[in-house]
């Protein structure tokens, strides 16, 4: 069975090392190489799980902040449950054990269908692809979804930069509508530098003066989980933020983007239905986050549940919650 995977990051590599893994004659394609503009935080269980070397680990954090009105609130995450990566070293060593396990990779761009197969341009060379499967793993902006005519997973757009004017060792996390927006601002050891962002111009432009940096921001989209995000259209599936696969709240794209191409290929191993084994997982977690995110957006409520992460139950039902505990 041939499968074709557009789309070469966590989501899309995880899909092509297991379904290779499995015999199915997998192809890879990847548009370019490129450092996506990505706090790099991802739980630290997920090297274990997958075999991911941990040499690609560049922080190992046993604790985050909140920063609320001039007041810190550590969070320990019961043990070095946390990582920080660069996003182009892990992304290109998941390719590379996707191919090391069989699959097939090029570089190219997907343009549309032809014939009943897939198009893909690659040094200028239009070639038709054949597939009995396509999994789309193309990002927010996916591709494959518009060639569809497929509805857009919902997103907002985020600013970042990276600095080396503010240094922190842990994940601190910024929960003041000025410097977080609808959501919150982020400063996240990157290396020798620091990752921050916030959701829009004006709150990040405030994050900066807080944090005593002058740094002018990239904007990025990424997936607001909304349910009944269309996931599968006969033989071809969607998978990652291709597929809104972000968690609500936090944002945390990498480690369910992983899981999900763990759930979607194992669907098709066994033949039983990606949508519901991805519902099974996931959706009573994601929707309980939703739900959250949307009364974080009330100020009143925003503030009672900032500080109620004072409180050691709270603070461990947060961190048992992300953990996938409860």
């Amino acid at each position: 069975m041939k499968v074709l995977i557009i789309g070469g990051g966590p989501a899309g590599s995880t899909a092509a090392r297991l379904l290779a893994k499995e015999g199915f004659d997998t192809t890879l394609i990847q548009d370019k190489i490129w450092d996506k503009p990505c706090g790099g935080g991802v739980k630290t269980k997920i090297f274990e799980q997958f075999q991911i070397p941990k040499s690609l680990i560049k922080h190992t954090l046993s604790k985050v902040e909140i920063i609320y009105k001039n007041k810190i609130i550590p969070i320990p995450l019961k043990g070095k449950n946390l990582s920080i990566v660069f996003r182009y070293e892990f992304d290109q060593t998941l390719r590379d054990l996707a191919q090391k396990d069989g699959a097939k990779l090029y570089y190219g761009k997907f343009g549309g269908f032809e014939q009943e197969k897939a198009v893909v341009k690659i040094k200028n060379e239009k070639i038709l692809f054949e597939y009995d499967i396509l999994i789309a793993a193309d990002g927010v902006n996916s591709s494959v979804r518009k060639a569809l005519n497929l509805p857009p997973v919902p997103k907002t757009i985020t600013h970042y930069s990276k600095t080396d004017k503010y240094k922190t060792e842990v994940c601190e996390f910024f929960f003041e509508q000025k410097y977080g927006g609808e959501y919150y601002g982020w400063a996240f050891p990157h290396g020798d530098l620091t990752h921050i962002g916030s959701v829009d111009a004006k709150s990040f432009k405030n994050l900066c003066e807080y944090l005593k940096v002058k740094e002018k921001p990239k904007g990025y989209f990424i997936p607001t989980w909304r349910e009944n995000i269309i996931i599968q259209k006969n033989n071809i599936y969607f998978v990652g933020d291709a597929a809104g696969q972000v968690m609500p709240l936090s944002f945390e794209g990498i480690y369910y983007a992983i899981k999900s191409a763990e759930i979607l290929a194992n669907s098709i191993i066994s033949q039983k239905d990606y949508k519901k084994e991805w519902e099974k997982r996931f959706l009573k977690q994601f929707k309980f986050m939703k739900r959250l995110e949307n009364l974080m957006k009330n100020a009143l409520f925003r503030d009672i549940m900032v500080k109620a992460h004072n409180l050691k139950f709270v603070r461990n039902f947060s961190v048992n919650l992300w953990l996938g505990k409860v």
